[in-house]
């Protein structure tokens, strides 16, 4: 009798991938009387399949120096998340300020979405946006469409010049 072996082999490749709900979120026309949220919330899903899991980023492009709602007719900022760019900060209803709130749903599979406590906020209090590359979320181990909702929120004072403000947040999805 002759026993003879074979050998199966594969290979998986890297995967790691973020879709956005949608590109756009507005406040529309608001006014120094409340904190507003901007519609619709930003969801992104989250797959990846590295053993050690992945994060996401984000980056904000503010002024291109400081982050916040930008005018740039006005060349006027409204800051984020207050006007001593704070890490977090609680608006109020006439005094500036911008920013964002995480959670995370129960839809997917994997391991779980663990925020960076700075966005993990509720009621009116907010994670600031930085210029530079920032953590919104990461993973341990390997998730399957994992969800983070993001809610913008803004306020802004008597003496915040009139105008159409932008910003844009840049997402970015990497292998731990």
């Amino acid at each position: 009798q002759t026993t003879e072996t074979v050998t199966v082999s594969a290979t998986v490749t890297t995967s790691v991938t973020c879709s956005l709900s949608t590109t756009t979120t507005n406040f529309g026309t608001i006014d120094a009387s409340a904190v507003y949220t901007s519609s619709p919330n930003v969801t992104t899903t989250v797959s990846c399949n590295p053993a050690a899991g992945c994060q996401v980023q984000i980056n904000d492009q503010g002024s291109g120096t400081q982050p916040g709602l930008w005018n740039s007719s006005a060349s006027y900022l409204i800051p984020s998340p207050d006007s001593a760019f704070n890490a977090t900060a609680t608006l109020v209803a006439g005094t500036e300020g911008y920013g964002i709130q995480a959670t995370t749903t129960a839809v997917g599979s994997g391991g779980t979405l663990t925020l960076n406590v700075r966005y993990n906020q509720t009621g009116n209090t907010v994670g600031g946006l930085t210029t530079t590359t920032i953590q919104l979320a990461s993973s341990s181990q390997p998730v399957a469409n994992r969800e983070i909702v993001v809610t913008h929120k803004a306020a802004i004072s008597g003496l915040t010049p009139a105008g159409s403000y932008q910003d844009t947040i840049t997402y970015n999805c990497v292998s731990n």
